[in-house]
């Protein structure tokens, strides 16, 4: 390999760490001041001037309000590990000795991810209402958490953990509003702790999905 050629790819490599750092710094900046100002009230020139880049930057990265949630959506999903928060709770559904052990998992990894997607999904929901182009990313986000959900439940059907007339789709739809809904009720309004929470979301699905 000739000397021009390691340069180029040391500067090829040098752009792409810029690049996804300043997409990163985007993200963040956005998350900031959508869920500070509301989706309606926040505009891509605000984005722009918070994360220090300019409007056609983030127009060509994410290509719209929505656009840009979604990839909050997903930087949220992803939690705060060293790897994404869905290939950790299955790996830890996997390792799980019982059924309860995998409920007790899934509740510790709620109380890392909930913090950060909770609020981007109320703030989609709500918008929603007014916005097609949230209508349709709150679409495309409940189909890939009902398929997730589905993959969750999976380890429970598979194993043959469920309560007597707990189907699948039972299990599915339980584990999908009690991931979007008792966190908020709890830890936001009621004002309980994360351990609290935790807590209580397993003692729920222990009592709602296994005999």
């Amino acid at each position: 390999m000739t000397g021009n050629e390691v340069k180029r790819r040391y500067d090829a490599s040098r752009r792409r760490a810029a690049a996804a750092e300043r997409r990163a710094g985007i993200i963040a900046a956005a998350r900031k001041r959508f869920l500070a100002e509301g989706y309606h009230a926040t505009t891509m020139a605000q984005i722009a001037a918070d994360a220090g880049v300019s409007p056609e930057t983030v127009y060509k990265a994410f290509g719209s309000r929505a656009g840009l949630v979604e990839a909050i959506w997903n930087t949220a999903l992803a939690g705060e590990g060293d790897r994404p928060a869905e290939s950790r709770s299955d790996e830890g559904a996997m390792d799980a000795a019982t059924p309860d052990e995998i409920l007790r998992h899934w509740s510790r990894m709620a109380i890392e991810v909930s913090p950060l997607a909770g609020p981007v999904y109320r703030l989609v929901r709500t918008a929603a209402v007014s916005d097609p182009d949230a209508a349709r990313l709150l679409e495309r986000i409940d189909a890939a958490r009902a398929d997730r959900m589905a993959h969750n439940a999976a380890y429970l059907v598979d194993g043959g953990h469920l309560r007597p007339g707990v189907t699948a789709d039972h299990a599915r739809d339980i584990l999908m509003v009690a991931t979007a809904d008792l966190y908020p009720a709890f830890v936001d309004r009621a004002g309980w702790g994360l351990e609290e929470y935790a807590e209580l979301l397993h003692r729920f699905l222990r009592a709602a999905l296994l005999p």
